[in-house]
């Protein structure tokens, strides 16, 4: 006897939900296992984008490098994220005031983000400035402004952060690696 044709639909429908939730429960599983004691830089991290990706790796265990351009709403970031945490399972969040529109200070940011904890395994960058105006209008200045928030900014930090490290040493944008000298 076979099951009957009416049970046929229910039952397929109940495999692929259970399938599902399981995959959905593995993927939480592993998102939070793969970030924790990471250290994890997000620039910008007060915009809408940036703050949600700091509160989901803060959840994970990430150690955070929090940066932006106001100081005020980096705190107002640290005081969410600290309040409804359990610091047994969370690291502090370290706050760094980033403005790539000023690049004259890039340097100094970047020797503070490397102070924080001595290497990036993942950095975000999620700043950007946007201009809607038609180009014909535009000024040169702010056109310099806008690359240097939306790519000189960016890039000078990740090589900055690569460039910081020893001469045998390798850091990478996405792991904190260490070349072997040869001659060790």
């Amino acid at each position: 006897m076979g099951v009957p044709s009416v049970m046929v639909l229910p039952l397929l429908i109940v495999v692929f939900a259970g399938v599902y939730y399981v995959y959905n429960e593995v993927m939480r599983f592993m998102s939070k296992s793969m970030v924790r004691n990471k250290v994890v830089v997000i620039t910008d991290a007060v915009s809408g984008m940036g703050s949600e990706c700091a509160r989901l790796f803060h959840e994970g265990g990430a150690r955070l490098v929090l940066c932006g351009p106001s100081w005020d709403k980096l705190e107002s970031l640290y005081d969410s994220l600290c309040s409804g945490s359990d610091p047994s399972k969370t690291f502090t969040p370290k706050l760094v005031l980033l403005d790539f529109s000023d690049m004259e200070n890039i340097s100094d940011v970047i020797t503070e983000i490397g102070e924080c904890y001595g290497c990036v395994d993942v950095l975000i960058c999620n700043s950007s400035m946007k201009v809607k105006a038609p180009v014909q209008n535009l000024s040169l200045e702010m056109d310099k402004t806008v690359m240097d928030v939306n790519y000189f900014g960016p890039i000078t930090l990740a090589k900055g952060r690569r460039l910081q490290k020893h001469s045998e040493e390798h850091a990478d944008v996405n792991g904190c690696r260490q070349n072997e000298s040869p001659n060790s």
